[in-house]
C-alpha cells in the first residue's frame, strides 16, 4: 500500500498574480505563502482480482468503473491518463480539512496523487515536476481558471516568495530563519472556518477574465508579497506592519471580482479589526472558506471568542516543511 501525505496551505500576498492571463504578460507573477499541518492523504494499492471492476476509488463519493473514461472524478481520471496507468487499482483519499474551502484542495490532490501514481510505477520525480506537471493537468487538460502557486507550495512545503515567469518557468524562494518567523507568525496568526464551503470555479473565471481590466490592481498585489518577502527574509517582522499590509491586500483582492465577500465575512472581518486586529484576508478566492487573521497575540482569544459567536471555527494550524512525501506500508 502506497501513501502519500501533502499540504495544504495559506496564501498571504499575491494571489490573482498567479493567473497566465496575468503572468504571460506582465513579465511575471509573485505570490507569499505557507504551506500548513493540514494534509490530504492519498492511498494507493492493487485493487483485489476479486472484485469484477477494474478500478474503485473512494473520496467525498465512491466509484466503481472498468473504463478510465467513465471516471467522474476528472483529477484521478486525467492523471491516471497521463500517466499511461490503466491496470486494476484501489485509490482513496483522507482530508484534514473540507474540500472548496481556499486552501488549495483540489490542487494539494493533484500533487498528492501524481506523486503516489509514481512511486506505484517505480519511478522518483523532483518537486519541481510535481508541480508542474500538476499544473499542466488542472489548467490545460481540464480547463480550470486557476493559477500554480497552490501545486507549488503542496509540492516544496515551507514558507516560499514564488514567481511565475511569462516563459512558464517558476522560481521558488524560501524564507530564511523560517524557524524564528515560524513561531512568531503563527501565534499571531489567527485561522477561522467560516462553515461556508463553494466552489471557486466562478469566482477565478471572473477574476481570469478581468486580468487585463484589473492589472494595476495586480501590479500592486504583485508589489505588496515582494515588500512580505523583504520584510520576512531581512527578519524585520513587525507583525502589525505584516497585518497591515495584508489588510491592504484584502482591500484590493476585493475589487477583482464579485463574491469574493459576503456580508456575513465583512461583519466578522469587521468585529475583528474593531476589537485590534491588524489585518487578515479570506484563503484563496473568497467567497467562504477559511478567514485569516493577523492578531496582537494578547487579544487573539477575544477576537475568536467574537468570531465563535459569530458561528466561526478556531482552526489551529502551524508551518509544514515537508511537503509531498510518500512511503510504502507492508
Amino acid at each position: 500500500m502506497i501513501i502519500s501525505k501533502t499540504p495544504l496551505r495559506i496564501s498571504f500576498a499575491g494571489g490573482g498574480t498567479d493567473l497566465p492571463s496575468f503572468y504571460r504578460y506582465n513579465e511575471y507573477g509573485a505570490v507569499l505563502s505557507t504551506s500548513i499541518n493540514k494534509y490530504i492523504y492519498v492511498i494507493i494499492k492493487e485493487h483485489s482480482l476479486l472484485f469484477p471492476e477494474r478500478f474503485r476509488f473512494n473520496y467525498s463519493e465512491t466509484e466503481q468503473v472498468d473504463n478510465i473514461d467513465k471516471i467522474k472524478n476528472p483529477i484521478i481520471r486525467e492523471c491516471l491518463k497521463f500517466l499511461n496507468i490503466d491496470e486494476k487499482l484501489y485509490i482513496c483519499t483522507v482530508a484534514d480539512a473540507p474540500g472548496s474551502s481556499g486552501l488549495g484542495s483540489s490542487s494539494t490532490f493533484c500533487v498528492g496523487l501524481l506523486n503516489a501514481l509514481y512511486f506505484y510505477k517505480g519511478e522518483v520525480v523532483s518537486r519541481g515536476r510535481l508541480a508542474e506537471e500538476a499544473a499542466y493537468i488542472e489548467i490545460e487538460v481540464l480547463g480550470r481558471p486557476m493559477g500554480k502557486q497552490d501545486h507549488y507550495a503542496a509540492a516544496f512545503g515551507g514558507l516560499n516568495f514564488i514567481k511565475f515567469h511569462a516563459d512558464e518557468k517558476a522560481s521558488i524562494l524560501p524564507i530564511l530563519g523560517y524557524k524564528e518567523i515560524d513561531s512568531l507568525l503563527f501565534q499571531s496568526l489567527l485561522t477561522m472556518w467560516t462553515g461556508t464551503e463553494r466552489p471557486s470555479g466562478s469566482i477565478l473565471s471572473e477574476q481570469d477574465k478581468n486580468s487585463k481590466k484589473n492589472c494595476n490592481v495586480l501590479l500592486r498585489m504583485r508589489a505588496q508579497a515582494e515588500q512580505m518577502y523583504e520584510m520576512l527574509n531581512e527578519r524585520d517582522i513587525i507583525m502589525e506592519n505584516f497585518g497591515r499590509l495584508i489588510n491592504k491586500g484584502w482591500k484590493l483582492k476585493r475589487t477583482l471580482a464579485s463574491n469574493i465577500s459576503n456580508s456575513s465575512i465583512d461583519d466578522a472581518y469587521e468585529t475583528a479589526m474593531n476589537l485590534g486586529a491588524f489585518g487578515g484576508k479570506i484563503s484563496g478566492a473568497g467567497g467562504g472558506g477559511f478567514l485569516n487573521i493577523i492578531v496582537p497575540v494578547d487579544k487573539s482569544k477575544v477576537i475568536a471568542d467574537a468570531l465563535i459567536a459569530k458561528g466561526m471555527t478556531p482552526f489551529k494550524v502551524a508551518m509544514d516543511t515537508s511537503g509531498t512525501t510518500v512511503n510504502r506500508i507492508n
